[in-house]
């Protein structure tokens, strides 16, 4: 297996914190294109309950069910001390601050258009019969702005395939 840092380089700029990991800004070396670099601690991991099954399950999840409002899943690398994924990234972080930051200032068409890009991921992933478990506005990240602006769901860590 490639090692990360063969592919990515990884920036000092840490993008979110969560009981898991830490996502970092990273840019591919190839290309240049930047990509949220989400770093799973092996050694937190069983102390959370997380098992090597559990992270191969989100990523099955992520791979199966690509969408335009889904954060997309470009590759996955380990090495011994971690478990890394290597994510689309949204530069308007995450739509839970995006709502907050706007305040009342919100037009009910704009709000119109962010449910049915919800709604959009929802109904992808629920064709594919995964149930998300997760959601809320902390798990759609925000990418572009103004009319160009795109929800992305994120976070399948509890999610699960229900037939």
């Amino acid at each position: 297996m490639v090692p990360v840092e063969e592919r990515y380089f990884l920036q000092k700029v840490k993008l979110g914190q969560g009981s898991f990991g830490t996502v970092w800004r990273a840019v591919e070396r190839e290309n240049g294109r930047i990509v949220a670099m989400k770093q799973l601690d092996k050694a937190s991991l069983p102390k959370r309950g997380v098992s090597p099954a559990d992270i191969e399950r989100e990523v099955s999840m992520m791979k199966a069910c690509p969408h335009e409002n889904i954060t997309e899943l470009y590759d996955v690398f380990q090495d011994p001390s971690s478990i890394y994924l290597a994510l689309e990234y949204c530069d308007g972080g995450d739509f839970g601050d995006k709502v907050k930051e706007r305040g009342w200032g919100i037009e009910e068409t704009e709000v119109a258009g962010w449910m049915r890009q919800i709604c959009s991921a929802l109904a992808a992933l629920h064709r594919k019969g995964i149930c998300h478990r997760d959601i809320k506005p902390d798990n759609f990240m925000v990418k572009g702005n103004g009319a160009d602006m795109a929800l992305k769901l994120a976070d399948f860590g509890l999610s699960v395939v229900l037939p």
